[in-house]
């Protein structure tokens, strides 16, 4: 186990199983700067010009800003990973209807002309 100023090296990951080693990449980086500077444009450029009848405080400054970096880093997800899809357990998955194309169809009262949803 390496042990440098209270920083774990990948090694000691290794070693200690329910501690995953994380890892930084380059476009991680390029998204997170990105987010940085345009939360930081957006909050100086929402500042109240002087004499204007609508001004923003700063909290309302700073929360389009905190909502332009949120917005950068969910985009920014999408294109270093993009979405895989979303899966279910078997134990929790919808029930998967048969295929309806053999079935019978049988008028009762008041049926119309045709299938249900066909129009008249």
């Amino acid at each position: 186990m390496f042990d440098i100023d209270g920083v774990t090296s990948a090694a000691a990951a290794r070693e200690t199983a329910p501690m995953p080693a994380v890892t930084f990449d380059l476009f991680t980086a390029f998204v997170a700067a990105g987010a940085l500077v345009l939360a930081w444009l957006v909050y100086r450029k929402t500042a109240p010009a002087p004499g204007s009848a609508a001004q923003a405080t700063k909290g309302e400054r700073l929360v389009y800003a905190i909502s332009a970096a949120v917005a950068v880093i969910a985009f920014g997800g999408y294109l270093g990973g993009g979405v895989k899809g979303f899966e279910y357990r078997e134990a929790d998955a919808p029930a998967v209807p048969g295929d309806s194309s053999s079935a019978v169809l049988v008028p009762g009262p008041g049926a119309g002309s045709g299938p249900a949803g066909h129009g008249p």
